[in-house]
């Protein structure tokens, strides 16, 4: 991932008052908070640390490799897409596949990345050359704004950081923009009634809800890429997940790879962009309320690393109890 902008950092934290501005991201809002916003306190306000996981070590690696691959392909590009439309597919990837310096995966990376490229040859052979390069490559985008809310009968003006990095953004043939982001996890699907495969509803609208806030957050920080028109999103880890044969429901279930495009106007951006902002109001009343209550589910809580002391499990909320059992990450 590119360096990140630290002096933008050190002007916030999730501590409301520590820092001139509260900080709010597209994982702390809509991850962490809209899962539990007990969760959110443990991991934010107190940051109680977490162990890592191969899962994580895996998406960084990915996403470094698709950057790397973007910023080296320009001086290859036209000989990929002349090998493309002779349908020399393989030499194209092996081509495209170069450019990215080597590195030794040991976590199912490889196939993930090959996916990925394979995707994009297919754009740039669909597209050309064009608007083939991105405009954004994991461009982090800060925004520093004054935010009013109504909370016991008074107006209450707090200084925000909105910040995220967004993955990828391409310009459009009508001179808009397009946001793409990247996920090394499991798009999955379960079988209707009609015995047909569909997405999940869940997964769809928690990616649309993360697509959104990056377009409010280019428009929060008056960003010149900010008439975002589409975005969408590419799983290519999904044909590789392992999954119960049958969901909690007793659907059959599948992992599969995953691409996504659409429109990001009309009713779909009304409908999520206000959910953004529902979210970003939610948490800044549990901020002023000094509440953040829990959100269980049996199946949601059983991710949850916070559970030994969360008060939904019997725990005692209490951060240090948790502090001085942790054993995490072996050296």
């Amino acid at each position: 991932m590119s360096e990140r902008d630290w002096e933008a950092y050190r002007k916030s934290s999730y501590i409301m008052g520590e820092k001139p501005y509260l900080r709010m991201t597209k994982t702390s809002l809509t991850s962490d908070f809209d899962f539990c916003p007990k969760q959110y306190e443990y991991k934010r306000i107190h940051r109680l640390p977490e162990p890592s996981t191969d899962a994580m070590m895996k998406g960084n690696n990915v996403h470094d490799a698709i950057e790397k691959f973007y910023d080296n392909v320009p001086p290859v590009l036209d000989e990929l897409y002349t090998l493309m439309q002779r349908d020399k597919r393989q030499e194209a990837l092996e081509l495209a596949l170069s450019v990215i310096p080597e590195q030794e995966y040991v976590l199912g990376e490889g196939p993930s990345i090959e996916q990925r490229i394979r995707w994009d040859l297919e754009r740039l052979l669909a597209g050309g050359k064009e608007n083939y390069l991105p405009v954004i490559n994991e461009l982090e985008v800060h925004a520093f704004v004054e935010e009013e809310i109504e909370f016991n009968g008074e107006v209450h003006t707090i200084p925000i950081h909105f910040a995220g990095s967004i993955d990828r953004g391409y310009a459009t043939d009508e001179g808009t923009y397009a946001l793409m982001e990247l996920k090394t996890g499991k798009w999955v699907q379960t079988k209707n009634r009609q015995d047909e495969w569909q997405d999940s509803k869940f997964k769809l609208e928690s990616m649309r809800q993360e697509m959104a806030f990056y377009k409010k957050l280019l428009q929060w920080a008056n960003h010149p890429y900010q008439d975002v028109t589409h975005w969408g999103w590419v799983y290519p880890s999904g044909d590789t997940a392992k999954l119960d044969p049958l969901n909690k429901y007793g659907y059959e279930q599948r992992g599969v790879n995953k691409v996504m495009y659409e429109e990001a106007t009309g009713r779909r951006w009304t409908t999520f962009g206000k959910r953004v902002e529902r979210l970003k109001t939610a948490l800044l009343t549990a901020y002023l309320a000094e509440d953040f209550p829990t959100k269980p589910s049996a199946g949601k809580c059983a991710w949850c690393n916070f559970k030994s002391i969360c008060p939904s499990w019997e725990g005692s909320d209490n951060p240090q109890e948790y502090l001085d059992n942790y054993e995490g990450d072996e050296e």
